[in-house]
């Protein structure tokens, strides 16, 4: 019986699009506003992040009818994304930031055998946010609150024995974050900045093996030809420090 696809992914996937399409349109209705922005802070600016995520699993049952089984998961761990965020800014106190971010980890052990196994993932980040200035914030140093939405796409890694298992597919999935961060300018053009963000994104990603079985330190692995189910889940905050030009 063929295991229904996308479950959790098409149910959040319509809630994320709204969100993702709504913002940029509620903050576009005053970009036009120039007057309103205060002359000494500069229109636009790049950042360059690099950042840990503080956790992240891949759920291996996420659709098996057994509750206990949904949750076996293996734990990643923390790792490392990079990152670059465009920011505009439409008044002194109220920006709109572009943010592409990467994110690579993987985890691998030897079973009872010896044999390798490894696991992880490749996600790619896209979000928009809108960001607002706290008051007591200065010409050089800022302190700022945001939030928005983003669409992730991610892939499964998956190896037994050197044998790599192949993306069969992957849909993307969309979610709403929270940021909060602090910059402070060295120079009229670069500055210094740190962010913390909250999200909780979970992609949908189908496996399968080119092979039926393996054979490693004299046992004969089955590997699944079909594809099958994983959700790749990035729960964890991020913590992000890099620099920024601005122009």
């Amino acid at each position: 019986m063929r295991i229904p696809r996308w479950k959790y992914t098409t149910v959040t996937k319509h809630r994320g699009m709204l969100f993702f399409i709504l913002i940029p349109l509620l903050v576009s209705g005053v970009a036009t506003a120039q007057e309103g922005t205060d002359a000494q802070h500069r229109l636009h600016s790049l950042s360059f992040f690099g950042g840990i995520v503080e956790d992240s699993q891949i759920f291996l049952s996420p659709q098996s009818p057994d509750p206990v089984e949904r949750q076996a998961n293996t734990d990643i761990g923390s790792t490392f994304g990079y990152g670059l965020s465009y920011r505009y800014r439409l008044f002194s106190t109220v920006a709109l930031q572009l943010h592409g971010e990467y994110v690579h980890a993987r985890s691998s052990y030897r079973d009872q055998v010896g044999t390798k196994i490894e696991n992880g993932y490749d996600v790619w980040i896209a979000e928009v946010s809108g960001m607002f200035m706290l008051p007591f914030s200065s010409r050089r140093f800022e302190m700022f609150v945001g939030a928005g939405a983003g669409m992730y796409v991610g892939r499964r890694v998956y190896v037994i024995a050197d044998v790599s298992s192949e993306t069969a597919s992957s849909l993307p999935a969309f979610g709403i974050h929270v940021l909060v961060g602090a910059e402070y300018l060295l120079t009229d053009h670069l500055g210094l900045r740190a962010d913390i963000v909250f999200r909780d994104p979970q992609m949908s990603v189908e496996n399968r093996f080119p092979l039926s079985t393996v054979q490693s330190n004299g046992v004969a692995y089955p590997l699944e030809t079909s594809p099958f189910l994983s959700h790749v889940n990035l729960n964890g905050n991020v913590y992000a420090i890099g620099i920024s030009w601005h122009f």
